[in-house]
């Protein structure tokens, strides 16, 4: 983290930031709070005790963990901050900007149901700020991937002196569609340009289109008739 930016989650003081916003967090209200720029706290409360019966415990900002995960192309890190919430004797760990959006935008997000990622739109993990966060689904998350040159492409280091020929020629310039959980999402006028737009391989597009495998980037793709 660079020495020369400060961050809010750096801040341990109760006093608000600037336009900072506070709201109980789904499922921990009255013990939790999240706030607009990307704080977490406590808050103060009663709590059983085995001696005393009942003792009173100070909120506090919350203390953000750090989690890199170094990219392989680039060398430089994609970095998580991630909180640890207590409730009823359990302990419960959150990645910090979805407890955010979830606290300010969208209560029921699920991504077991609705596969969307939060994401920093500066892709800096540290500024968890409201303003700075974006749900995006696994292709657009893809897309951004590769726009940021973190990623190289399948088609792009895959060895094609080897591929079957019926995986070029007409059946790359055929329309597809793109479907989600049986819905129709997007139509593209060539798998090179569904490729291009979603960021799965031409390849695993064409395979998916024919059949053979039952999905690729999350999706399963048709050909137009």
């Amino acid at each position: 983290m660079s020495s020369t930016k400060n961050y809010p989650f750096q801040n341990k003081s109760l006093t608000n930031i600037r336009n900072e916003k506070w709201k109980d967090i789904p499922g921990f209200e009255g013990i939790y709070q999240a706030s607009s720029m990307g704080r977490v706290k406590s808050l103060d409360r009663i709590i059983s005790h085995p001696r005393l019966k009942e003792q009173f415990v100070e909120g506090k900002i919350l203390s953000q963990s750090i989690a890199e995960n170094r990219n392989i192309k680039t060398g430089v890190p994609m970095v998580d901050l991630r909180v640890s919430l207590s409730s009823e004797g359990a302990q419960y760990y959150y990645n910090t900007r979805r407890i955010i959006y979830i606290t300010f935008v969208d209560p029921n997000l699920d991504y077991s149901k609705d596969e969307l990622y939060i994401i920093n739109k500066d892709g800096d993990g540290y500024n968890n700020r409201l303003s700075n966060l974006k749900a995006v689904t696994r292709s657009e998350k893809q897309k951004r991937v590769f726009e940021r040159g973190r990623h190289d492409t399948y088609l792009k280091t895959a060895d094609r002196s080897k591929w079957p020929k019926n995986y070029g020629g007409y059946t790359r310039r055929k329309p597809v569609k793109q479907y989600l959980k049986g819905r129709l999402i997007a139509r593209y006028e060539s798998v090179s340009e569904a490729a291009r737009q979603t960021g799965c391989d031409e390849k695993g597009i064409i395979l998916t289109a024919k059949n053979v495998h039952h999905q690729c980037g999350g999706f399963k793709w048709k050909y137009s008739k």
